[in-house]
């Protein structure tokens, strides 16, 4: 039997060993941290959200600091907490964006780590009328699928502002007519036209236009308004050339979300009437404008003559209206019951013609000249009425044995917009706006250059087309045949210098320059027809009351 004593120094030993393997020995390695995205957010300006009624968009950048990628990101708007001063919408083009229950969600989708990308969630805009100052604040939240590695930077807020806007005038007319009631000469309807304030401050001392294609002009002449005539040489009665615009100073004070109707809500009486002439084309629709503008923003018309009416005062027939409105509660009511826009100081005004006519007629006198010549042709092109018409298109076919040498407004028939150096068919375009010749002008005359080859054939013809909605009453002369008579065979002929282009710029027409710009006017270049148009405003006016 071992004794105890014998043992002991192994037994010691043995300690010694397991007490240093306990000291210096080493533990099993624990797990590393995975890691994680960090997921924030900050904006593009600051302040934020200093809004007015224009409306601010808020930009955001999305951030994803972490090690690792997130997925199913999204950021939440909480609009809750913003005061009823202040309107929210998502634009309709990205649908990444929804709103619904005073929330914006915004799906961003997977976030890299350490990328960056931007969202524009919301726009904020204040009511009108709303009170400049604090309307509450956003709360803006972001959210993966994944854990965040610093999930106190996952929620935000920003303070939501409304400052002052000034004035914001909008203009709103009905159509003077529909397509089943066409206007024609001597037809009078009244406009039915309005303005209203959907600014936070007062609107002083505007101004109220109104524009019309040519063929129609206003009843009433007042003493305080300006009128704009583009054609002052016109012939008069039956046929109207103008004034085709009135501009008309209104001395009234417009408090924010107040508006101002330019005719009795009671009996449909209008401040202005328009009324129609000889010369309006048609079956057309047509277009005119209504537009307001603050004191002194009115853009003058350029290079026509501005007179002022000798009829009664435009000021004293709106402030009666005004006044009378305020009287019965209507001035503030317009702005629920007629529906006007908010986006704009111009509204369109469409209109239906009745039925005219027109006879546009092209003459060319005979050519002299031989072969080797290049000689002038020139043509002149007349709208006798009574209807206007848009700006010819002219196609010049050249006769056997010639060639057409490039031209002014002129190109090769069969390559639209481009001169070859001889074409056998020019096609040629002239003014947006043909008037007849009961205007004062509705002439036009021109010369291209004709390059005798061979013996000139008969086939040659110049054809017209009055490019218009009006019916060509007499077609037969529409066509002007080219006739080329013997010339002295020197080589030179004529005036030409045989290296093409009619040599004296634009073709002469007497209209005024200005007038091609009028409202509704069909833009005829290199064969396609440009329409210019106001674009529509809503607007819904209440059958006057009897």
């Amino acid at each position: 039997m071992t004794s105890l004593t014998a043992r002991w120094p192994r037994l010691a030993v043995g300690a010694a060993v397991l007490a240093t393997t306990a000291l210096f020995g080493f533990s099993a390695p624990a797990h590393a941290a995975d890691p994680l995205p960090d997921l924030s957010v900050s904006f593009d300006r600051d302040p934020v959200a200093e809004i007015d009624n224009s409306g601010t968009t808020i930009g955001m950048y999305v951030y994803n600091y972490g090690e690792a990628d997130a997925t199913a990101v999204t950021v939440t708007l909480d609009l809750s907490k913003l005061s009823d001063a202040v309107t929210a919408s998502v634009s309709d083009w990205d649908d990444t964006c929804k709103l619904a229950d005073a929330k914006v969600t915004c799906t961003v989708g997977s976030l890299a780590a350490g990328q960056v990308t931007n969202v524009y969630p919301v726009s904020l805009a204040s009511r009108t009328g709303a009170t400049p100052g604090d309307a509450g604040s956003v709360t803006v939240t972001i959210a993966g699928a994944e854990d965040d590695a610093n999930p106190g930077d996952n929620t935000t807020s920003f303070p939501v502002t409304v400052v002052a806007s000034g004035p914001d005038l909008v203009a709103a007319a009905d159509n003077l007519n529909d397509k089943a009631h066409p206007v024609g000469p001597g037809d009078r309807v009244p406009l039915y036209s309005g303005v209203l304030n959907e600014g936070d401050s007062p609107a002083t001392d505007f101004t109220v236009r109104v524009d019309l294609p040519t063929g129609a002009t206003f009843v009433e002449r007042y003493s305080d308004c300006t009128y704009v005539d583009y054609y002052p040489k016109d012939t008069g009665a039956p046929y109207v050339y103008g004034p085709s615009q009135v501009t008309c100073t209104v001395p009234l004070t417009l408090k924010p979300g107040e508006g101002l109707l330019l005719f009795d809500d009671e009996t449909g009486a209008s401040l202005f009437n328009i009324t129609f002439g000889r010369n309006l084309p048609g079956p057309d629709e047509n277009y005119a404008a209504f537009s307001t503008a603050l004191a002194g923003e009115a853009e003058a018309a350029k290079k026509a003559a501005a007179t002022r009416g000798t009829g009664p005062s435009f000021a004293s027939a709106a402030e009666k209206l005004h006044a009378k409105a305020v009287a019965a509660g209507l001035a503030k009511r317009s702005v629920v019951e007629r529906e006007l826009d908010e986006s704009d100081n111009y509204a369109d005004i469409q209109f239906w013609t009745k039925k005219n006519t027109l006879d546009v007629a092209v003459t060319a006198p005979p050519v002299k000249g031989a072969v080797g010549q290049t000689v002038d042709l020139a043509y002149e092109v007349v709208n006798n009425g009574p209807s206007d018409g848009g700006g010819p298109g002219v196609v010049i076919t050249a006769p056997s044995g010639t060639v057409l040498l490039p031209a002014e407004w002129c190109y090769t028939d069969g390559t639209p917009g481009k001169q070859l150096p001889e074409s056998a068919k020019l096609r040629c375009n002239f003014e947006s706006e043909f008037p007849s010749v009961f205007s004062g002008y509705g002439r036009i005359k021109a010369t291209v250059k004709l390059k005798i080859k061979s013996a000139p054939g008969t086939d040659g013809t110049i054809v017209v087309d009055g490019a218009t909605s009006s019916t060509e009453s007499n077609p037969a002369n529409n066509t002007a045949r080219i006739v080329i008579t013997g010339g002295s065979g020197d080589g030179n002929g004529g005036s030409g210098d045989g290296n093409g282009g009619s040599g004296g710029g634009l073709p002469v027409t007497g209209a005024p320059a200005v007038a091609l710009a009028g409202v509704g006017a069909a833009v005829l270049a290199l064969g396609a027809v440009l329409f210019v148009m106001f674009r529509r405003r809503r607007v819904a006016f209440q059958t006057p009351r009897d």
